[in-house]
């Protein structure tokens, strides 16, 4: 997925006759799927064609057309193209938008990909009443066909020079775009093989044309179909598919659970907590933060907090949102710049990548420590200076620079 910037330039290609009727079955069928911005970015997309006459305009200057943002665009455009309704193409800075029309009622109807997702997002009531709109009354079967064939008609002769065959250009027609399955069976076959030593021959048909259409559906890789697949199988090789799709969705809500550590927090399919983590890995800093402060803007202070966790401590993002939602929940909602790159320098040397992980590191050292006793060998007691400084806070005080700042004095003073 490659981001385009607002300096860069696009262009619009229309790749098929696009019609009234392609529109409305675009916002029929394709809406509840890929949501109302992508349908006002293929419909701006399909008019500005026309006012660009194929020249390239750059991406700030069409977004001010639209009066959208780039975020906004962005989510639009990757939804139209999984559901192939757009491709993108790049030569340098330069990208050109190629439109495809949607398909038509049959078309969708028989795509169990596209019809499932339908009814899944909307219903099975909403189905209902497309299907009822769009059904071809059948012809009475007691009916005889009685029209004339083409050659009663005309009698052309095959042999003339304007019948022999020409290599043309492409024309405009209607033209689809094929929805592109990242599922690649022979790489989830090595998968397999390498991990359980299991041969996909041995796999029944029908299991295996199952899990390739739940991987779709779910967005599943190889590897994690894999995995899936060779930890429910029973003794005869068949799926256990009930334990399978049960996997899958619990794959599909935590995506990274395959590369994390071994977790000491157990997550439920359901819980609060699932769906927290989730919002650490998907959403960047920025927008994690600003919904921690319900919808309020990031203070300058706070992006140049954010800024140096990403550049000086290089902590991946879902970190950093794991780093915040710590301290913001133990320290009353203060957001202490010192202390959150006090931790942070911690994460960096634990070399965390992921959300859940951070969140174990913050469980496993808030736990109480117990003393090792020795047999044999008496308790060594360590002479103790007692001193007038407050100890370090722990994770359910608060903590502020101005007493981080305190302590380091009075600690330098020890010296």
């Amino acid at each position: 997925m490659k981001i385009i910037n607002t300096q860069d330039f696009i262009q619009i290609r229309l790749e098929s006759n696009i019609s009234s009727l392609d529109i409305e079955f675009l916002v029929e069928f394709y809406g509840p799927i890929v949501g109302m911005d992508a349908i006002g970015l293929y419909v701006g997309l399909k008019q500005q064609d026309a006012l660009l006459e194929g020249n390239f305009l750059d991406l700030a200057t069409w977004l001010t057309y639209l009066q959208t943002t780039p975020q906004a665009f962005h989510q639009a455009r990757i939804h139209l193209e999984a559901v192939g309704l757009l491709r993108t193409y790049q030569q340098t800075q330069q990208f050109t938008f190629s439109l495809y029309a949607p398909k038509n009622p049959q078309g969708f109807m028989d795509d169990p990909i596209l019809k499932g997702l339908l009814s899944q997002l909307a219903g099975t009531t909403y189905l209902q009443r497309l299907s009822t709109k769009y059904v071809l009354p059948s012809i009475d079967p007691k009916a005889k066909e009685v029209s004339v064939s083409f050659g009663e008609v005309f009698h052309p002769d095959l042999n003339h020079p304007a019948f022999m065959n020409q290599s043309n250009p492409q024309y405009k027609g209607k033209t689809l775009a094929e929805i592109r399955q990242p599922f690649d069976a022979i790489r989830f076959a090595e998968q397999l093989k390498a991990q359980f030593s299991i041969d996909m021959k041995k796999l029944n048909a029908d299991d295996m044309t199952q899990i390739i259409a739940i991987a779709t559906l779910t967005g599943l890789d190889e590897l994690a179909a894999a995995d899936i697949v060779g930890t429910n199988l029973d003794m005869n090789h068949r799926l256990l598919m009930d334990k399978v799709m049960q996997a899958a969705r619990q794959e599909k809500r935590l995506p990274f659970v395959r590369q994390r550590q071994q977790q000491k927090i157990q997550l439920q399919e359901t819980s609060s907590q699932t769906i927290a983590i989730n919002q650490m890995e998907m959403l960047t800093p920025m927008a994690f933060l600003s919904m921690k402060q319900q919808g309020a803007e990031v203070s300058p202070a706070d992006f140049s907090l954010l800024l140096r966790l990403q550049t000086q401590y290089a902590l991946p993002n879902p970190v950093i949102n794991a780093l915040m939602h710590h301290v913001l929940t133990t320290q009353n909602n203060v957001l202490s710049s010192r202390y959150v790159e006090k931790l942070a320098g911690s994460l960096t040397r634990e070399n965390l990548q992921h959300a859940v992980d951070t969140m174990d590191y913050f469980y496993r050292i808030n736990q109480p420590r117990t003393a090792k006793v020795y047999p044999g060998k008496k308790e060594e007691v360590t002479p103790t200076v007692e001193t007038n400084q407050s100890p370090l806070p722990k994770d359910n005080e608060q903590v502020d620079d101005q007493e981080l700042d305190t302590l380091e004095s009075n600690m330098k003073g020890l010296k």
